[in-house]
């Protein structure tokens, strides 16, 4: 009966979605695997196609983040994403000496590598070795787990109540009149412009105008693209009842703002500032480009493309393709030479071509995601055994 359910599961699982989620995970390798310079035009290029992957796993954690109470997301949160976040940087810690090259397995599993009491103290302040190991990028865990616990007070921007005994209305959308939901688009907005103030001044663009401000908001992005995609997700009806329409616009609002960015990035450089703002993940441009693909997606009717199907299999496994991929990286390639790709090109005069730069990064990005994609399969499965075999046990 489990598994039957299971499928079922999969069954309905939307492949746009996933699609999403795999394209994200892609992204953030990408990036992990470093795009060697900012400066010239193609390796600006590469670098933006490469930025957006966490705006895009914060959009898609809002499509479900409003769905259960906050005891029930709490728990999930603790159980499915920070206990095994902080498992993994336990392990990096330990087996640092092994990924990096310095120590046998053997080694690192009869000796204690580090001190307890600096684990803690760096896990509790987000500081020291832990910004320099192998888990640096596990801080989105932990920020996910902050907007987890202010769940409380995002969820009555997003609770409805009203039905004005309306059977043939969609309750989803009864929200709108409720007594703090209409806010909900002037929080966006509020968050939204404080994000703008900030990249400029982060950028030193704002020296431009007469008056400068600072911002005084610099952490509520992640809150804003969840919201977002509570939005989307609540207008999934009326994005594919218009997904022409919709959809076009969806890609000329994209494709602007992408050569917005580039040139913003550029302009940035050329006043001899080595600020590359524009391509973090929480700019003002990248929450409009990363909304506007979400929304491209969503008007595709993807149900019945086979490619797309397979790949967003894949979607399944990305948290723990997350948690994996760095370490895996430097076991893999690390064990070699920085710049090895398989013999397959020559980087001896470095990354002065973009061939070179993009088979740096088409070659990492491809063996560390597939290395990483059949170790989570692995983790899912035993799991999922477990649980069954526990199910039976307690049945019996």
């Amino acid at each position: 009966m489990t598994r039957g359910r299971d499928k079922e599961t999969i069954k309905k699982r939307d492949p746009g979605i996933d699609l999403i989620r795999v394209i994200a995970c892609l992204l953030v390798i990408g990036i992990h695997v470093d795009v060697m310079g900012t400066g010239d035009n193609s390796k600006l290029l590469i670098r933006l196609l490469l930025s957006d992957g966490v705006t895009l796993f914060f959009i898609l954690s809002g499509f479900f983040f409003f769905k259960k109470g906050f005891a029930d997301t709490l728990k999930r949160t603790l159980r499915g994403i920070v206990f095994p976040g902080v498992l993994v940087m336990l392990l990096s810690y330990q087996f640092a000496p092994f990924i990096r090259h310095e120590q046998s397995a053997f080694y690192c599993l009869t000796h204690i590598n580090f001190d307890i009491c600096m684990f803690i103290t760096d896990l509790l302040s987000w500081g020291g070795s832990i910004r320099e190991n192998l888990a640096g990028h596990l801080w989105y865990i932990f920020t996910y787990l902050e907007l987890v616990l202010a769940y409380p007070l995002l969820k009555p921007l997003y609770t409805y109540s009203v039905n004005n005994g309306n059977s043939n209305v969609d309750k989803n959308m009864l929200y709108a009149g409720d007594k703090y939901c209409r806010y909900r688009w002037f929080i966006i907005g509020f968050i939204f412009i404080n994000q703008i103030i900030m990249d400029l001044n982060m950028t030193g663009l704002i020296s431009l105008f007469p008056v400068q401000i600072s911002p005084f908001m610099l952490y509520t992005a992640p809150a804003m693209l969840l919201m977002i995609g509570a939005e989307i997700g609540h207008l999934k009806q009326l994005i594919k009842s218009k997904s022409r329409k919709i959809g076009i616009i969806a890609l000329i609002v994209c494709v602007m703002t992408f050569i917005a960015r580039f040139f913003m990035q550029k302009l940035v450089f050329s006043y001899n500032q080595s600020q590359d703002f524009y391509l973090y993940w929480n700019c003002a441009f990248a929450t409009v480009q990363s909304t506007a693909f979400v929304v491209m997606i969503m008007c595709m009717d993807l149900r019945e493309n086979r490619i797309v199907n397979f790949i967003a299999r894949a979607g399944r496994y990305t948290f723990y393709i997350y948690l994996l991929h760095y370490g895996l990286y430097y076991m893999f390639y690390y064990r070699y030479e920085p710049d090895w790709s398989f013999g397959l090109i020559d980087m001896t005069g470095g990354y002065d071509t973009m061939a070179k730069e993009l088979m740096h990064i088409l070659v990492r990005v491809s063996t560390v995601f597939i290395m990483s994609l059949v170790l989570s399969f692995l983790i899912v499965k035993i799991t999922e055994y477990l649980k069954r075999a526990k199910q039976e046990i307690s049945s019996k």
